[in-house]
């Protein structure tokens, strides 16, 4: 893979796993099998430090990065050795909808689900389109990435719905969490087909989705799981796929456009 800076990338790898390993933890040992209760043991602690100081340290770290915006043919570079990762990322997507969408089909009040399954299809068949776009070194139009955004808003619905009536906040947090940051990254990605997004808003973002995409891993049923999966694997290499300078022409014009 072409990685400008490699620890850039690895970096919200690194932190997804490590978070991933205190949430199987937490969710092993933190909750009392009788009654539900959190037991607020160690795990779940150092989970909730680590995922504070995981946005913390990528939204401080973004501030060193330009905010002027730029469009996707010039912020990333076209898919090389990256692509078959961008494929398979895509292909989870797509399949954990379709798993998430068929049982919802015959499931009464399963229409969220049922949504988020179709958006889910769509969004990864979407993505994988504007990558061969990027690839083939075109203009890529913004349409393909729609589904995504939808996407990212249904998916927060599916996740957090279910939990609406659970009075213990640590058992769902993170997948709802996780949730929200990939509908935010996902709706910065899409800025870039328009020319609205900047590195300082997709770079931090990004990371933070990808990282916290890993840690939910723990929590959910399979269609979930590789909903997250198919997330964190397409942000990052988009994350990868970044070029450390754009071209001068869109480096200029007015300040206040880049704000």
């Amino acid at each position: 893979m072409n990685f400008p800076h490699p620890w850039r990338t690895v970096r919200p790898l690194v932190a997804g796993l490590v978070l991933l390993l205190l949430r199987f933890l937490e969710n092993t040992t933190g909750f009392d099998p009788a009654t539900g209760l959190s037991l607020h043991q160690l795990p779940g602690k150092l989970l909730a430090v680590g995922v504070v100081a995981l946005l913390v340290l990528e939204y401080a770290l973004a501030l060193r990065l330009p905010k002027t915006r730029r469009s996707a043919e010039a912020h990333f570079a076209p898919p090389q050795k990256s692509l078959p990762l961008a494929v398979a990322g895509c292909m989870l997507l797509a399949a954990g909808g379709v798993l998430l969408a068929i049982p919802a089909i015959s499931v009464r009040g399963g229409l969220a689900n049922l949504a988020t399954g179709a958006l889910g299809l769509l969004a990864g068949l979407g993505l994988l389109a504007a990558l061969r776009k990027l690839r083939a070194g075109g203009a890529p139009s913004v349409a393909p990435l729609l589904p995504a955004l939808f996407f990212g808003v249904f998916l927060v619905l599916t996740v957090y719905l279910p939990s609406t009536s659970d009075p213990v906040l640590a058992r769902y947090y993170l997948p709802v969490l996780a949730a929200a940051m990939v509908a935010y990254a996902l709706a910065q990605l899409a800025g870039f087909f328009r020319k609205e997004s900047s590195p300082r808003g997709f770079t931090p973002t990004a990371n933070c989705a990808a990282a916290l995409s890993l840690a939910a891993l723990s929590d959910g049923a399979l269609p979930q799981k590789l909903l997250f999966l198919g997330c964190a694997l397409v942000l990052t290499v988009f994350l990868a796929l970044q070029r450390e300078d754009a071209p001068a022409d869109e480096l200029s014009g007015d300040p206040e456009k880049s704000n």
